[in-house]
């Protein structure tokens, strides 16, 4: 197995089973991640006629800034503080036990709903660098949006280019919409992954053809893996989604609805998609272990046939080495005092290998015959 993909394999455990916080802790005690980094605050304040932008704020301008726009969005990266997280929390109200499971990593994709504010949790996947995905929590009230993110990234830029813009359909909307639009963002950064998943089982597929290459099971093992580790995360998020969609009185409006259920839509076929790939892994590894076979018996075919034209050549040799004395008796192999006796015999045993050579391709048992005959 390659060594990156033990270190992943080895990285996801870890990350799996790392103890969170002491046994018989309070619930909603903030343990902060060990990797993590320091949170960046930045707020986004818009309406049909204004937007604003506040960059590296501090917790305390969130409380200022609420209400005074139709939508308040903060949008937060790194884990790394837990005065910071718990402060957040509180200005916008937050359920303590949803603030833990933002920092309390990896969570399973699940949405809540509290008494003034929807939870959602998704993972955002990180397959080209590593096997890792990365929790995206986003808190949705009347009027603010709250996203958490782990590490920086630009999955959200879309958003933000469509919010500077004076016409979209997101500044005339309430939070309810940005909340989709941020959902379908996390969303569609899976189909560039599943595009370069069936890449990589297209270049398989084309190896095992050409002649199946040494590190083919450890390579196709890793997208096993990934397939794996893709379908473990969506299938909970398209429970989410679908639970979020069907709950208007979560704030959602019925419009904002009908996105979300194409958000559904999109993961039922991120996990069909996800199907077809780990039948497609099944498949590949079936065909290297058909092919690794193939090429045995080819091998012990041909030992097989070599191992016959001598057993007749073996037994010619045998008769005339016993080394009977033909001066004792006339029937002690008289051919031994003829003077063409031995190329007479290797003509003999000459033939006798042609023959069954001929007899072998007759019948297709040599490789270039049985080709042709795979062929017709």
């Amino acid at each position: 197995m390659s060594k990156r993909h033990r270190r992943t394999g080895a990285s996801m455990m870890m990350r799996r089973y790392t103890q969170r916080a002491a046994p018989g802790t309070k619930p909603g005690t903030i343990h902060i991640p060990a990797d993590a980094l320091p949170p960046v605050i930045r707020i986004t304040c818009y309406d049909s006629e204004r937007i604003e932008h506040y960059q590296d704020c501090k917790v305390e301008l969130i409380q200022k800034l609420l209400g005074k726009h139709a939508v308040t969005w903060i949008d937060i990266v790194g884990l790394g503080d837990a005065e910071i997280v718990q402060r957040v929390g509180e200005s916008l109200g937050l359920h303590p036990l949803a603030m833990a499971d933002v920092v309390n990593v990896p969570q399973r994709s699940k949405v809540e709903h509290y008494r003034d504010h929807v939870f959602l949790v998704t993972q955002l996947p990180r397959l080209s660098q590593s096997s890792h995905v990365e929790q995206i929590s986003i808190f949705a009230g009347k009027d603010f949006v709250l996203s958490w993110r782990e590490r920086p990234s630009d999955c959200f830029d879309t958003v933000r280019a469509r919010i500077e813009e004076t016409g979209p359909v997101i500044r005339q909307s309430s939070s309810d919409y940005l909340l989709y639009a941020l959902l379908d963002t996390v969303i569609d950064t899976y189909f560039p992954t599943l595009e370069d998943i069936g890449d990589r089982l297209d270049l398989l597929d084309d190896e095992v053809s050409q002649g199946a290459a040494s590190d083919l099971v450890v390579r196709v093992h890793g997208v096993r893996h990934d397939v794996r580790l893709l379908r473990r995360i969506v299938w909970p998020l398209r429970e989410a989604v679908e639970m979020l969609s069907k709950n208007h009185e979560w704030f959602i409006s019925k419009e904002t609805s009908i996105y979300l259920r194409d958000c559904h839509d999109h993961t039922v076929q991120i996990i069909d998609t996800l199907e077809n790939y780990r039948e497609a892994c099944a498949e590949l590894r079936d065909l290297y272990a058909t092919e690794i076979s193939n090429r045995l018996n080819e091998v012990m075919k041909v030992l097989t046939i070599i191992a016959t034209i001598f057993i007749p050549l073996s037994f010619i040799a045998g008769v005339y080495g016993m080394n009977f004395d033909p001066e004792v008796s006339d029937l002690n192999m008289p051919e031994l005092k003829w003077h063409w006796g031995y190329p007479i015999t290797l003509g003999l045993m000459l033939l006798v290998a042609v023959v069954q050579l001929m007899f072998f391709r007759w019948k297709g048992w040599l490789g270039k015959t049985t080709r042709k005959q795979e062929k017709t």
